[in-house]
């Protein structure tokens, strides 16, 4: 019989990549990238150098996501849960690289044909940070994410559920702030309808 959890993770990982493929498709043919966002209660369309300040500063947010579940593991000589994908040349390239125990991995296809792999690890907390460390904003932009970029932290003891709140309110927190700082400060910012799929800062 199938234990249906021990498949929950690889299906999810899988769903959660061919989002980002579906994602970088989108992106590339949209004639012109904009966000709209809901902020302090008004609505407004980022464009041009506005959008590009805010894919800086989701990008950026990538990055403070992993550095504030790193700051909330005690002690510091753990090993982690982490998932990651990419191609599989540089699948191999990362698994050599760093001091990680691969618990699984599973095979996919990346648009339109190219072999990748979505791959889970226990990998010490001291590494972990050391790949955070050195992370820039190239790695983790959609249209140019490498191995190290997509990294996450899966769920663990060392993470509780309360740090999951204080992590949320701080990236919260994060966002609102850069966006304020966007609309007043850029070029390409308009007016806009409030709907529904808009990102909301509180």
């Amino acid at each position: 019989m199938v234990n249906l959890s021990t498949l929950a993770i690889p299906a999810i990982a899988i769903l959660a990549l061919g989002g980002v493929i579906s994602f970088l498709l989108a992106y590339s043919f949209y004639p012109e990238k904009h966000e709209n966002v809901n902020i302090d209660g008004k609505c407004y369309e980022l464009v041009g150098e506005a959008h590009k300040r805010f894919v800086n500063l989701a990008a950026r947010e990538d990055i403070e996501t992993l550095k504030l579940q790193l700051s909330k593991v005690v002690p510091n000589d753990v090993n982690l849960p982490i998932i990651f994908s990419g191609r599989d040349s540089d699948i191999d390239t990362f698994k050599h690289k760093y001091n990680m125990v691969v618990t699984s991995q599973q095979r996919v296809k990346y648009y339109p044909n190219m072999d990748a792999s979505i791959v889970t690890a226990m990998i010490p907390k001291i590494e972990l940070q050391g790949i955070v460390g050195n992370l820039n904003l190239s790695d983790v932009y959609p249209s140019s994410k490498t191995v190290a970029g997509s990294v996450g932290i899966q769920p663990n003891s060392y993470l509780t559920l309360e740090d999951g709140k204080d992590v949320s309110i701080k990236l919260n927190e994060f966002m609102t702030n850069g966006i304020r700082e966007i609309i007043a400060n850029s070029d390409g910012v308009k007016s806009a309808e409030c709907r529904n799929n808009m990102y909301v800062g509180q």
